[in-house]
Parts: C-alpha cells; structure tokens; sequence
C-alpha cells in the first residue's frame, strides 16, 4: 500500500495523473484523495492499471507508426488475441515474426527510456515499469513464487528511497548502532 502511494501520489503528483483519473471519470474528487495516497488499495490499482494500458497503447501505436513491423503469420496473433491460452501463447511465441516484432518492441521501449520520445514519455514509460512491478509481486504472492517476490520487492525499494517513503531496511543501520550505544551506556553505569 505504501508503494502505490508512493507511485501515485508522489511520482504522479506533478504531470497530471490526478487531472486524467478525474477527466476519465475513473474517480471523483471525493475519493480522489484516498487514490493518490493508496489507501484506497483496489481502486488506486484499479485506476492504475487503465492509465498504464492507454499509456502503454499510445506507446505501441506510435512503435508500429515509427518502426518497420510486418507480420507474416497473422494467424498466430489473431488466435492469441481470440482465446488467450497458453496452447496459443505457445504457438505464437514459436512464430519467427512474433518474436522479431517482441524484440523490435523491446528495443523500441530502451529508446524511449533513453530519451527518443522526449521527457512525458520517459516519465510515462517509468509509470508503466512500476505498474508492471506491482502486477509482478502481485502474482508472486498469488502463485507462492518466492524467487519472484524477492526481485519485485528489491526493484520496489528504489521508489521508496527516491522519495524518501517509509523504508525499515534504510533505518536498520542507525537502530543497531543506537541500541549498541545504549547497551554501552548501561554497561558502564552498572559497573
């Protein structure tokens, strides 16, 4: 919860996140607050999860106006699209075309993180990164993935360092060092 307060009401805070959940009538201004903050868990995901798909959907329409994308085998993706499935998933993955138009995006999405699109599309590529983290640990806990649970929760502790959120692992270092100092203190008055 403290993690998507973090992602939306401090990452988000100044590019207008809050303007496009009212316009989009995802939330109203009663509730908006409750959002931004997290505490409203469901609907802060929720709203999340949409304004990263429309995010993500302009970013792959302007992927197939800028890039070369052809698409031999048609059927593979239409399947896929039709009855998602692992059986699909599986055969479009083994298409030749599929893959090269996953890599292609792979590296158009590195561009856009490097700059190629301008600064809102860097911030709003990042905001889909971190949308994407939360589903990932979301699914570790869900399917007891343990190995997965632990690479979500050391990607989320950059965000919570970033601004300066509630972290225990960024005040261990000073506890111990104050309770050894106590102990100290007490050992010497008793002696």
């Amino acid at each position: 919860m403290n993690y998507m307060g973090i992602l939306t009401g401090h990452k988000c805070k100044g590019p207008g996140y809050a303007e496009i959940l009212i316009e989009a009538e995802l939330v109203n201004s009663g509730c908006l607050e409750g959002v931004l903050k997290g505490k409203a868990y469901a609907k802060a995901l929720f709203c999340l999860k949409v304004v990263s798909k429309v995010m993500e959907r302009l970013l792959l329409q302007r992927f197939m106006e800028e890039e070369n994308v052809e698409i031999t085998n048609p059927k593979a993706l239409f399947n896929l699209v039709q009855a998602c499935s692992r059986e699909n998933l599986d055969l479009a993955l083994k298409d030749p075309s599929t893959l090269d138009i996953l890599k292609k995006y792979e590296a158009y999405e590195n561009k856009v993180r490097a700059g190629h699109l301008g600064k809102t599309a860097t911030f709003w590529l990042s905001v889909i990164d971190q949308t994407r983290l939360i589903l990932m640990l979301q699914y570790s806990v869900k399917t007891n993935n343990l190995a997965l649970f632990h690479k979500c929760n050391g990607d989320i502790a950059d965000l919570f360092f970033a601004y300066d959120g509630p972290n225990c692992s960024r005040f261990e270092g000073t506890d111990s060092r104050h309770r050894s100092r106590e102990m100290r203190t007490s050992e010497n008055e008793h002696s």
